[in-house]
């Protein structure tokens, strides 16, 4: 394989693990400021989309099928495969788990500039005034939820990178 693939693979999988990390870090309160909420996902998705943009286009060049990925997959070492079954699961948790916990039917926290939080509540569909703790909680589950997701496509571009230069290297032998 060569190491354009092992670099764009890097690319995908590093900042993905990051994520999944900072994403890990919401789950012990007050550690994560409420201020990162908008911020730090929206900049990650931006630097997602080339990332993996360029991954699909290398497995759209390669013209590969889903039995020839699978066949790919299966031709890495067993370590690459473990350890990208283990990054991609734990992106799937990550984002999964934000619905976990007493305070998984709210969404949406905001703070109204007057000392009072408020959240959406999904089965009462309206707005609805929580404590801070509750709104502390919520934010973590929103910036779990979308580093979650960022960390989700980072990983898979990843590995279709890896994948990628597996099916190359089998056309060039």
């Amino acid at each position: 394989m060569k190491r354009s693939y092992l670099i764009h693979a890097g690319f995908g999988l590093v900042p993905g693990g990051a994520l999944i990390l900072f994403a890990a870090l919401t789950w012990i309160p007050g550690l994560v400021p409420p201020e990162w909420s908008p911020g730090v996902p929206l900049v990650a998705l931006l630097l997602t989309f080339p990332v993996l943009v360029t991954a699909v286009a290398r497995l759209l060049l390669a013209r590969v099928s889903k039995a020839t990925l699978w066949d790919a997959f299966r031709c890495l070492p067993g370590g690459v495969q473990l350890g990208l079954g283990g990054v991609l699961v734990a992106a799937l948790a990550t984002t999964a788990s934000t619905n976990a916990g007493p305070y998984g039917h709210l969404q949406g926290p905001e703070e109204d500039g007057h000392g009072r939080y408020l959240a959406f509540d999904t089965p009462v569909r309206e707005t609805v005034e929580v404590s801070r703790e509750v709104y502390l909680a919520v934010v973590g589950a929103d910036l779990r939820m979308s580093l979650g997701i960022v960390a989700t496509m980072l990983v898979a571009a990843g590995a279709a990178a890896l994948l990628a230069g597996e099916v190359r290297r089998a056309d060039q032998a």
